[in-house]
Formats: structure tokens, C-alpha cells, sequence
């Protein structure tokens, strides 16, 4: 989730909300195997060649646009109580035309070991990142793990993801990964085509690199910005969610009639098509 900035919304309801019932529903993956992976994700012979940083793939630029590549300097956490916005290795940065205004279509890929290095004024935080590369082994092996109820990004965000849908272990070149579909929020919100992406996260087959990747999707039956009543639920009933049983439970229910939706869709009934995406993973190679 990296790019351009996220504007904070209710962000004293987020913390509560989301993280209490944010990854309850929708964490089912969908399991397959290298062949099928890799012939769903075969790049077009007429797709667009990228080649930066011994980073290449391939995709289709009638759909991404044109892509910007880029190394992205080291940014170390100053000081131990210091926000950690930006703090990351040095790394390839591949931003591509297709997105909208709070994120955008992109490919990062970063020295895996040097994530724990750039917090180094902090041991806390230190040990951290280290759980959190560990945890994103644990959910390559088994993509029904979680950490902390979420999939390990490491890049620092100041958001969350509220579900996990289609979720699948999924090859490139020379690693693996999963790929799912999520829905990210800082604050409290109703679910909506806005922050719906479908990400990858990965580590080559080396453990030198990590890769993270993402797309924004949108879904016919989900709104651009949420009105204030979407399939009978309100931003009221959100503000309860935290307070009283009942409105918990209405919150889960809400957010299950989304996923399992989600879950039956087809690929081509997201824009752009989940093909295209895992095209791009599929092609991907990093290092010599």
C-alpha cells in the first residue's frame, strides 16, 4: 500500500472497530498448485517488457498504462519514538498509470534482511519486523495464517486490512507468494470500491528479496464512496459496532454478506481484470 498519501477518516473509531472485527470473516484461501497457478498468470507475447534493477516482468499497458520505475532511497527511523512514515531499504519502485486518487497500480521489490537494519533505534520495533517477515514465511507455506489477524506487510502503513478474500499461494519466476483481495481502511468506513486492491505479497526463492504488489479493483455491486446507508447498514450502526453485542454481531454480518460475494465472483467481474495482475506476478523476476 504504498504510493500517493491516504487521508485519515475517523480514525479513533478505526482502532477500535477494525481491529477488533476487521479479519473475521473472508479468510478462507483458495488453494492451488504451481501448473494451475502458472497458466492462469501467463503473460501475452504482445505485453509491454519492463526490465529495472535486475527486476523485470511483463504487462498489458492498454490496462496499466505506462509504468514508472525508480530506486527509492533508504529511509532510516531517526529517532526511537519517531511515526516510522517511510521508513524502508533501499528498493525498485514500479508505479503504473492505472489508479486513483488515495492509491495506485504498483510493483515494490526490497532486500528482505535489511528490513530489521532501518529500525535499528528501535529494538522493539526491531523485533517486530523480524515477527512479521517470519510471519509472512508462515503465511507463503499456509495461506490460512495469520499474524495478529493480518497478512505481513512490511512497509510501514497507518491502516489495516478489514477481510481477506480469494485468497492463494501463487509463483513467480523465482519465488512465491499469496495474492488476495483485500479491503484497507484508516478509519471507520463502510466498505467500498475506494480501498479494495488486490495484493501480492512475496519472497524470491533465495530469501534475498521480498516483493509487494497491488492493484486497485472495483466491483459492480459496491459503491465508489459509501452513502450513508449501503445494503441497510449506516455509519451509525458502524459507531456501535464497539459498544454494545447486538451491533457487533451486525457488523460481522455486514461485512460477511460483502465477502461472500466477493468470494463468487469471477476474475473478469473485477476491473481490471484479476488475470491482468497475475500476469504481471507471474512474469516477475528478480536478481541475476
Amino acid at each position: 500500500m504504498q504510493g500517493k498519501s491516504r487521508s485519515l477518516s475517523f480514525a479513533v473509531m478505526a482502532v477500535v472497530v477494525f481491529t477488533s472485527f476487521g479479519t473475521l470473516v473472508g479468510q478462507q484461501p483458495q488453494r492451488s498448485n504451481g501448473s494451475e497457478t502458472r497458466a492462469r498468470g501467463t503473460s501475452n507475447d504482445q505485453d509491454t517488457a519492463v526490465e529495472f534493477k535486475r527486476v523485470s516482468f511483463r504487462y498489458d499497458k492498454s490496462v496499466f498504462g505506462n509504468v514508472k520505475s525508480e530506486t527509492v532511497p533508504e529511509q532510516r527511523l531517526e529517532e526511537r519514538n519517531d511515526k516510522p512514515d517511510g521508513v524502508a531499504p533501499e528498493h525498485a519502485h514500479f508505479t503504473f498509470e492505472h489508479g486513483r486518487l488515495d492509491t495506485d497500480a504498483h510493483v515494490s521489490v526490497y532486500p528482505l534482511n535489511e528490513f530489521p537494519k532501518v529500525y535499528s533505534v528501535n529494538s522493539k520495533l526491531v523485533k517486530s519486523m523480524e515477527e512479521k517477515i517470519k510471519g509472512l514465511k508462515e503465511v507463503i507455506k499456509d495461506p490460512l495464517y495469520r499474524l495478529d489477524g493480518q497478512i505481513p506487510h512490511l512497509p510501514f502503513v497507518d491502516s489495516s486490512d478489514n477481510f481477506y478474500v480469494k485468497v492463494r499461494q501463487f509463483n513467480f519466476v523465482n519465488g512465491q507468494g499469496v495474492l488476495f483481495v483485500t479491503h484497507w481502511t484508516q478509519g471507520a468506513a463502510l466498505v467500498s470500491n475506494r480501498n479494495l486492491v488486490y495484493r501480492f505479497e512475496g519472497i524470491t526463492e533465495d530469501g534475498k528479496y521480498y516483493v509487494t504488489a497491488e492493484t486497485p479493483v472495483t466491483v459492480a455491486f459496491l459503491p465508489f464512496d459509501p452513502p450513508f446507508s449501503f445494503e441497510g447498514y449506516t455509519y451509525e450502526h458502524l459507531f456501535e459496532a464497539y459498544r454494545r453485542p447486538e451491533a457487533k454481531r451486525r457488523y460481522e454480518d455486514y461485512l460477511k454478506s460483502i465477502t461472500d460475494r466477493l468470494k463468487k465472483l469471477e476474475p473478469r467481474d473485477f476491473y481490471p481484470n484479476l488475470d491482468k495482475f497475475e500476469s504481471i506476478i507471474a512474469s516477475l523476476k528478480v536478481g541475476r
